[in-house]
């Protein structure tokens, strides 16, 4: 069960700066997160822009890669699917041209801009579960705090995402899976699988199952404890919990993804 203790220690001096605690995420993350506890302020907004600029290049660098006529291919394949095949010739062309559309649209400089604000929604979302399940451990700590804590653990994927964009330089082209299953470092099981004939469930679950996510994992786990008053296992009950629905939700999606496939 989680438990309620103390997980911040007094300092003197100043606090490090922004700049300092990105780099303190990847050596000492306990100290940084203490010092985050002990003075949360709006320097979280630092770790969120550098993931942003890291998207943002990384889709500069792939999204002109991808294959759009597969792209289409796979998305009419669905469309079909759905609808059993009951679109008239006329229809289906029309879906098919706005499907390209979209595609090609989304390799534009202010598609790929607009694409880095999605990062907000877990950045926001998350920290609000993780405030109410430690206040329901009587866990006492504010909203800004985890916020801080939380957006700093995703400096740890600016490096996956980086990594990404160096290995589809030398590449000609990139199916749209590679790019939009994020398949193209292959820092996980489901990366080496082959996509079309492997079960979409399993390659949910061993996609989740990646290097920089676990070491997200033990990472937020020390953020969550030292911004709030969770023990350290607690805090890894409460990670755990919500990586574990996250996986769920993959997995949901990943039976769909397989039933409209066909």
């Amino acid at each position: 069960m989680a438990q309620a203790t103390d997980g911040s220690t007094p300092t003197t001096g100043p606090e490090p700066g922004a700049l300092a605690r990105v780099v303190g995420v990847f050596v000492s993350p306990a100290k940084t997160f203490e010092s985050i506890a002990r003075k949360p302020g709006w320097d979280w907004l630092v770790p969120v822009v550098l993931l942003m600029v890291g998207s943002f290049i990384a889709q500069t660098v792939m999204l002109p890669k991808m294959d759009v006529d597969d792209a289409v291919k796979t998305q009419m394949k669905i469309v079909d699917n759905m609808s059993k095949g009951s679109l008239g010739e006329e229809k289906r062309a029309e879906i098919e041209k706005t499907a390209r559309s979209k595609f090609e649209a989304g390799k534009t400089p202010v598609r790929r801009a607009l694409n880095t604000l999605f990062i907000f929604i877990p950045i926001l979302l998350v920290p609000a579960i993780y405030h109410g399940l430690a206040a329901a451990f009587n866990a006492k700590t504010t909203y800004l705090k985890v916020l801080s804590g939380y957006a700093y653990t995703w400096t740890i994927y600016v490096v996956p995402i980086l990594l990404s964009a160096v290995v589809a330089i030398p590449r000609v082209s990139l199916d749209a899976t590679e790019i939009n299953f994020q398949r193209v470092l292959k820092s996980n099981v489901a990366a080496f699988l082959d996509f079309e004939t492997t079960s979409k469930v399993l390659l949910a679950v061993l996609s989740s199952v990646d290097v920089f996510d676990i070491w997200a994992f033990f990472v937020g786990s020390i953020a969550l404890s030292k911004t709030t008053k969770l023990s350290s296992s607690g805090a890894k009950y409460v990670v755990g919990g919500v990586w574990l629905s996250y996986i769920l939700l993959k997995v949901c999606l990943g039976g769909l993804y397989s039933m409209f496939m066909g």
